[in-house]
């Protein structure tokens, strides 16, 4: 298979540029579903949907009241599950968890929503999901994401900052994964009641149910984007990376796995009980074995690349990166071609939308005074000041980006995979 560049845009045109070129709502109606998925591919979904409820509690303990809503919210609902398993159409995006989203990743969802959307009335579009691996493995010190600090508005509107973990040296590189919920440790904090937002408080109070700080945040951006109506209803399913290590390394499969990353030259790694990653030789990897599935802390992680390979497991039609992705694709499309030669599966890469920047400003822009209090205090605008700000203005807002030149509002990379 052959990764075929359609188009370039480089990025906003000046002003006074005539427009040219495909619209963006064109280059996203390029994007065509795979189909209905062949029977492998079906039962991997399938064990997948069954493994993800099967474990569960690694990642909530909701209480049987508010199981059916966190189960909703995550999409590991009956009918979240039974599309996806099914869909002709699945659109992968995998974003690192943290409370913050910046551009041009806070946009993922809405392109994801779209690429759906335009595929719905297809012959084989029929209906689409969305499948999330959220990265959980990333630490204190991710600057795309700035875990450790919380952008957002309080109950008047206005700018909150809140200082979740602290930045000193000897804590940045912990994993998201080993850190606790905000509010159930010390040194953690988190703002109560009068003091949210109303668009956050339903987010949090779902979010309190995760077994630590990474599910914490997964589940409270997902609560966001769910409510500014960035997701079609039962149409996301959403996994945490390292859930889909465990289940691509669980028992039955692990000796394989392990045989195959090694000889090419691969490592597993595992969370130290320093808090950070390490990385395993091949005798340490194999002595530890299948993760057990329910404890997040013995996960053994892949490389970033079979990371990825995780998903394309389940058959999706395209997937979503941002700028790094969007120049390492083609690397990690041959990368996981060997790979899952060599494993004795059989690999589709899909279709490839890379975002690497967006014009927010232009179609999201900020009032003044929180703009100013925002770069005064060091910060940028993030997914809940959009979602306080905007709620369902949010997507309308978005769309207006669709009948205009692709290159105008947006540094996009699309390519085809075709067969040779």
């Amino acid at each position: 298979m052959t990764g075929t560049p359609l188009t370039v845009a480089p990025g906003p045109a000046r002003p006074d540029a005539a427009p040219a070129g495909p619209t963006l709502g064109e280059a996203i109606g390029a994007f065509q579903p795979a189909g209905p998925p062949d029977s492998g591919t079906r039962e991997r979904r399938q064990e997948l949907a069954e493994f993800v409820r099967e474990n569960e509690q690694r990642v909530h303990r909701a209480p049987a009241a508010e199981r059916d809503e966190v189960r909703a919210l995550l999409g590991w609902d009956d009918g979240s599950l039974h599309r996806f398993i099914n869909s002709p159409m699945v659109v992968h995006s995998s974003t690192h968890v943290s409370m913050n989203a910046f551009a041009p990743m806070v946009t993922f969802p809405w392109f994801c929503l779209r690429l759906l959307t335009a595929t719905a009335g297809s012959a084989d579009g029929g209906e689409g999901s969305h499948l999330r691996t959220q990265l959980t493995h990333n630490n204190l010190s991710d600057n795309r994401w700035k875990p450790h600090v919380w952008w957002r508005l309080n109950a008047r509107g206005r700018l909150a900052r809140t200082q979740l973990f602290s930045k000193q040296p000897r804590f940045k590189h912990r994993v998201l994964l080993t850190q606790p919920v905000p509010g159930q440790a010390t040194g953690t904090e988190a703002p109560e009641g009068g003091e949210l937002a109303p668009c956050d408080a339903r987010a949090v109070r779902l979010a309190r149910h995760a077994t630590n700080f990474a599910y914490f945040a997964m589940m409270y951006r997902m609560a966001l984007e769910r409510e500014v109506g960035l997701h079609l209803p039962h149409g996301t399913v959403e996994i945490p990376v390292d859930l889909m290590n465990a289940f691509s390394l669980r028992q039955g499969q692990f000796p394989r796995w392990h045989e195959t990353l090694y000889r090419q030259g691969f490592t597993l790694r595992r969370i130290g009980p320093d808090h950070l990653l390490q990385e395993l030789t091949a005798d340490a990897a194999g002595q530890l074995g299948a993760p057990d599935p329910l404890r997040p802390e013995t996960t053994l992680i892949c490389p970033n690349y079979i990371n990825v390979g995780h998903a394309h497991r389940m058959g999706p039609s395209a997937a979503i990166g941002a700028d790094r992705m969007a120049s390492y694709e083609p690397e990690m499309t041959g990368v996981l071609s060997r790979f899952f030669a060599e494993l004795g599966e059989p690999h589709k890469p899909p279709q490839f939308l890379g975002v690497a920047g967006i014009s927010l400003d232009r179609l999201l822009p900020l009032p003044g005074e929180l703009g100013a209090a925002l770069t005064e205090q060091g910060g940028q605008p993030s997914l809940p000041l959009y979602a306080g700000l905007y709620g369902d203005r949010l997507v309308p807002a978005l769309d207006a980006a669709l009948d205009r030149p692709m290159g105008e509002l947006a540094s996009i990379v699309t390519r085809h995979v075709s067969a040779p």
